[in-house]
């Protein structure tokens, strides 16, 4: 029973007691004071019943608002009654209702705006709660890391198999740092946070490196290199001269040491030529030419690739699988680039191996991809970090310069690309074609 209620049924009780009692006092004396007693008393009790109405009015409307309020809706106002003190309750709700219906509605468009903006930003994005778990990322931060969102939402960075989720993790806040994808891409990456709720949220901030940046790397290792190799090329070229000359006149040498000098000046020519090459290597990636686009069967061309590393692939017991699609896709490309970006690859692949192991060559179509799988021990975290920086190499005897000139043929030819480790052990190199 509610609170008017009861009050109303109290006050009938005593307003009957008071009539009982003043029809008590009156019995026997005029007829016409009990009828106006009669009268009087129920008009009495009617008029406190609308008075107690009107008091109980505005504790009414405030309840209702208060109602509203607990059910979060701000579509509803009140409307006046007519009593001041009420319509002062309800001017005051509906006021304050219109500025929360306003600034609700200016939230949620904000907030959906800013969805927009994350989900459509170039720069990946990545949020996590306080104790570091992703709450959000968006399809930049996933492509860049070359997993889906699924795989990474409620994980921490720390935990996910990749050499740059790690990476990212160990970042302290505020720093930034320079990071390479698994598609040879470079980014450059910032850990902020900002507070909730008084906790502290991490995110994480990816940008990739644009093609001036890019290319501003290119022409500076470029120069580097042309000048490297102009000096090389002419001083080997004058001593091999020189030693040449005296190889052909013998005769200008010690009899008795002629063999030997001869020996050590053929070693030394030798030497020059293998360092010639070196350098030349060098300017092949700065050299390369703009790719001839022709389209070419990519399973004949891959099969014979292959077929050109038999000797090496039998002596060291690597089997090989091929995968090809059947219906033999066609690649417009530079057949001749192409194929230097096959031969590299699986030669990676196989120094990988090392041996007793299995390389897989597969194509798929829809759109045309090139996955190129090992077996071998794949890719340290550090060697991942640093495997697309231009004549980085893990090798003793390495020049650095394969995965250097794949990147840039498969760059100028506008296919994707990236290089991780499998889930199963190894490593894979997957092509995309636009």
């Amino acid at each position: 029973m509610r609170s008017k209620t009861r009050l109303l049924v109290w006050l009938g009780f005593v307003f009957l007691l008071f009539l009982a009692g003043i029809l008590w006092l009156l019995r026997g004396k005029e007829p016409w004071l009990n009828i106006a007693a009669e009268i009087l008393i129920p008009l009495a009790y009617a008029f406190t019943v609308v008075l107690v109405t009107k008091i109980h009015q505005p504790i009414q409307t405030i309840a209702k608002s208060m109602s509203l309020l607990r059910e979060e809706d701000f579509s509803v106002t009140l409307v006046k009654t007519g009593n001041p003190d009420v319509d002062r309750i309800v001017g005051v709700y509906n006021a304050m209702i219109t500025r929360l219906r306003e600034e609700r509605l200016s939230v949620r468009e904000k907030n959906h705006f800013l969805d927009l903006l994350i989900e459509s930003s170039p720069t990946g994005i990545i949020i996590a709660d306080y104790d570091e778990r992703i709450m959000d990322v968006n399809p930049a931060a996933c492509a860049m890391l070359g997993i889906p969102d699924g795989k990474l939402k409620g994980a921490r960075l720390k935990e996910v198999q990749n050499p740059m989720a790690i990476q990212l993790a160990e970042l302290p806040y505020q720093d930034k740092k320079t990071m390479d994808g698994p598609d040879g891409k470079k980014f450059l990456c910032r850990k902020l946070f900002f507070m909730d709720h008084g906790f502290r949220h991490p995110f994480y901030l990816m940008e990739e490196f644009s093609d001036e940046i890019r290319e501003a790397e290119k022409a500076a290792y470029g120069k580097l290199i042309r000048m490297m190799a102009h000096e090389v090329n002419n001083t080997v070229g004058a001593v091999n001269s020189i030693m040449t000359t005296v190889l052909d006149n013998r005769k200008t040498i010690v009899p008795e040491e002629q063999d030997e000098v001869a020996g050590m000046l053929e070693v030394a020519v030798q030497r020059n030529y293998r360092l010639n090459r070196f350098m030349q290597n060098f300017s092949d990636v700065v050299k390369l030419p703009k790719p001839e686009k022709e389209p070419f069967d990519l399973n004949a061309s891959l099969i014979s690739v292959v077929n050109s590393f038999s000797p090496v692939l039998t002596e060291k017991a690597i089997n090989t699988r091929l995968d090809l699609s059947e219906s033999s896709p066609a690649l417009l490309a530079d057949q001749s680039q192409m194929e230097q970006v096959f031969i590299n690859l699986i030669k990676n692949s196989i120094e990988a191996i090392g041996s007793k192991g299995t390389l897989m060559v597969c194509t798929l179509t829809d759109p045309v991809r090139i996955r190129i799988c090992d077996d071998g021990p794949g890719l340290s975290p550090h060697i991942h970090e640093k495997l697309f920086t231009p004549f980085f190499s893990t090798k003793t005897d390495g020049q650095g310069i394969g995965l250097t000139l794949v990147r840039e043929i498969l760059t100028n030819h506008g296919f994707t690309f990236r290089f991780a480790n499998r889930e199963e052990g190894g490593t894979v190199f997957e092509i995309t074609a636009p």
